[in-house]
């Protein structure tokens, strides 16, 4: 059988992206946190309401929705952030003979966890499969694939992105995207697909890739 491993709901990922989106000082985000275990350490992940679950190498927290984000730095070795990364879907078949209803749950789950994110965020900049032609190129090469690693891996296999409108600074670029996975695509291992929000700094950020 399929198994859904987050235990999470589209529902859910609505509450992740309303607790992002009333974050009200982006630029202390993209900073980083201040030294795990300090007050101001403690006063920095309050104010956005994020219970710390690590602080040492990338940070994980939980927000007051229940969601687990991982914060990217630069080196994993803390300093200025460069991504937060959220799962909220991820589905594993247990045999191969499972593979063709992967894909049958990712497209009746894509469209469900689009329609949320648009609740949230408005109409999206761009939304798309892997392969369409006008897909849009990252701002920053780690932002999302591009063209030839999508050519490649089909991945993300379906995307959409929300540019920064400006009205606030630091603001991020909010990513939702679908992955199947390599052996979905097989006859002989069973595969998966996976649901995942990214937030990214705005492109003139003095954020560098990792």
């Amino acid at each position: 059988m399929l198994i859904e491993e987050t235990g999470r709901t589209p529902q859910d990922m609505a509450a992740e992206l309303a607790n992002m989106k009333a974050v009200d000082d982006w630029p202390s985000v993209w900073s980083g946190s201040p030294q795990g275990g300090s007050t101001e350490f403690a006063e920095w992940c309050d104010r956005n309401g994020w219970d710390p679950l690590t602080s040492d190498r990338q940070l994980r927290v939980r927000t007051t929705g229940g969601g687990r984000w991982t914060f990217f730095d630069r080196a994993g070795m803390g300093g200025p952030l460069i991504a937060l990364e959220h799962y909220a879907y991820q589905l594993k078949a247990e045999t191969a003979a499972e593979n063709g209803e992967v894909f049958s749950a990712v497209e009746a789950s894509w469209p469900t966890f689009l329609q949320v994110a648009q609740g949230v965020l408005g109409l999206p900049t761009w939304t798309g499969s892997w392969d369409a032609s006008d897909f849009p190129e990252p701002p920053r090469h780690w932002y999302w694939n591009g063209r030839d690693e999508r050519m490649l891996n089909r991945e993300p296999y379906r995307f959409a992105y929300w540019a920064p409108a400006g009205a606030v600074p630091g603001e991020p670029y909010f990513v939702l995207s679908q992955t199947v996975s390599f052996p979905t695509w097989t006859a002989d291992t069973p595969g998966g697909t996976a649901v995942s929000l990214e937030v990214f700094p705005p492109a003139d950020s003095t954020a560098r890739a990792r």
